[in-house]
């Protein structure tokens, strides 16, 4: 009984002593390969490639200090800054128009302002305080409103002060600039100097988003895999486009399982016709209803947040983590339970406010609702399932193809000689229980090891004698998400 040898030759007459090493009896996966990606705007000529981000400063310099992306990046990695962080540019559609508000201060009485003080702002989230002077007139306060803005690099506007008022411009041409909330006195407490009125124009007019689809993004990002990815456009085409590619990636042929991550500006009603209209396990739609934080922000935010606690464990409840750089809406604008647990329904992740302005996920359900027979289906509800099925299936395929990229197949029955790597149903049976019980089962990714050992099937195909059929009927963990009790009087 010989036994076989991967590097030793067969046929070696020369003395001498030879070993080789086999590591597949220990083989590893390891932590699931994660990366994520950012597809946005930038205010530079920046050109259509992938880049790694490692800096928020990179981020200003390759794409523009205050772009959609530039800012997308920051928020990314505020809430995390291990995991792989690639963008994507796509620069503003051609002949788009920039999105513009304003923001007018009048008086009470008089000319000139009456008192010192300071104008509270809040621009797409970001807070600046315009300082007043007694005696300065309308075309000054409207002059510092614009020296303040244009101070704050960050900031994704614009300004120019005139008599008639200060005028606001998006940095990025497209719809984009229509979701930039302009505020004052947002937050509890704050107030105008006496005397003084301020009237805001709503930011509108922006054009048409860039098209994802003439980018090519698909060709741009083939061969890589991205575990999430957070979009800085919520344009239903390039929503679709997108989706697409998720789907086909989802496939046993690409493995590739990514989830698309995307939000609005908008009200109860507008998060609730969107969900509504969304069907699918690699779409995570959620709402934070009349947060001034721009959505591109929000879901680079919410994509940093989730990616870190689904590497670490994909099963673990992704609810009560905070997210930070997400602005609170106020309390008077923040949902009730009721219209909560409707935005759920409709496939509508959700996140919440504290009474400290601390914002958090919630519950994370995808847009998937209905089988494609259209009966409705909570299999792949929420994103910790998904993100398990694609832990499994990666870990497995890498555990045999690790153990047995040169093994031989054969039916049970038979005594191989020692040494032999031969793949039998015997042997398939024992591998998946074993994954099952020894490292799934303790990592909390599954449950009842007894109801899959009586269930699962392996066998060899019989129209093809290469290859060898699991079927894993796998009782994912579940999230202990909503604890039910009731007390009674004895």
């Amino acid at each position: 009984m010989s036994i076989t040898f991967n590097e030793i030759p067969a046929d070696n007459l020369v003395p001498m002593f030879m070993s080789e090493f086999d590591n597949t009896r220990a083989f590893k996966s390891g932590a699931m390969p994660w990366k994520n990606l950012i597809i946005g705007q930038p205010t530079t000529t920046a050109e259509i490639k992938l880049s790694q981000m490692l800096s928020d400063e990179s981020g200003d310099a390759l794409y523009g200090q205050g772009s959609q992306l530039a800012l997308a990046i920051r928020a990314a990695r505020k809430n995390n800054k291990t995991v792989e962080l690639w963008v994507l540019p796509i620069a503003d559609a051609t002949g788009a128009a920039k999105a513009s508000g304003k923001i007018v201060v009048s008086f009470v009485s008089g000319t000139v302002a009456s008192t010192s003080g300071y104008i509270p702002l809040n621009i797409a989230g970001q807070s600046l305080n315009v300082n007043v002077t007694a005696g300065d007139s309308v075309t000054d306060i409207h002059t510092a409103i614009s020296d303040a803005i244009t101070e704050k690099a960050n900031l994704p506007v614009t300004a120019a002060g005139a008599e008639t008022g200060a005028t606001l411009t998006a940095k990025n041409a497209g719809s984009y600039g229509n979701s930039l909330a302009i505020e004052s006195c947002f937050f509890q407490g704050e107030s105008l100097p006496t005397g003084i009125i301020v009237t805001i124009t709503a930011m509108s007019g922006g054009g048409a988003d860039p098209s994802y689809e003439d980018a090519g993004i698909n060709g741009i990002i083939a061969g890589q895999w991205f575990n999430a990815i957070g979009l800085c456009s919520n344009d239903s085409a390039n929503v679709s486009y997108m989706k697409d590619i998720l789907d086909e990636r989802w496939k046993a042929t690409d493995q590739k399982t990514g989830v698309l991550f995307y939000t609005l500006n908008g009200s109860f009603a507008s998060y609730s016709t969107a969900g509504a209209a969304l069907n699918s396990q690699v779409e995570l739609f959620f709402a934070m209803v009349k947060s001034p934080t721009p959505f591109s922000e929000q879901v680079a935010a919410v994509v940093g947040t989730v990616s870190p606690i689904a590497l670490n464990d994909p099963a673990v409840p992704l609810t009560n983590w905070v997210v930070k750089g997400i602005v609170a809406p106020k309390v008077a604008d923040r949902l009730t339970l009721e219209e909560n647990n409707e935005l759920l329904k409709k496939g509508v992740a959700l996140l919440v406010a504290d009474d400290s302005g601390s914002v958090w996920l919630k519950r994370m359900v995808t847009t998937y609702k209905r089988n494609s027979a259209g009966a409705s289906d909570t299999s792949y509800q929420q994103l910790e399932k998904v993100f398990t099925l694609s832990y499994l299936r990666w870990d497995w395929n890498n555990y045999l193809a690790g153990k047995y990229q040169h093994s031989k197949l054969a039916d049970d029955g038979y005594d191989y000689g020692l040494g032999q790597t031969v793949m039998t149903p015997k042997l398939g049976l024992a591998e998946i229980l074993g994954r099952f019980r020894d490292v799934w089962l303790p990592k909390g990714l599954v449950q009842n090891y007894d109801q899959f050992k009586a269930a699962v099937t392996v066998q060899r195909d019989s129209d093809d004698n290469t290859a060898m059929q699991w079927l894993v009927p796998a009782d994912l963990m579940d999230q202990f998400l909503i604890g039910k009790t009731k007390f009674q009087f004895s």
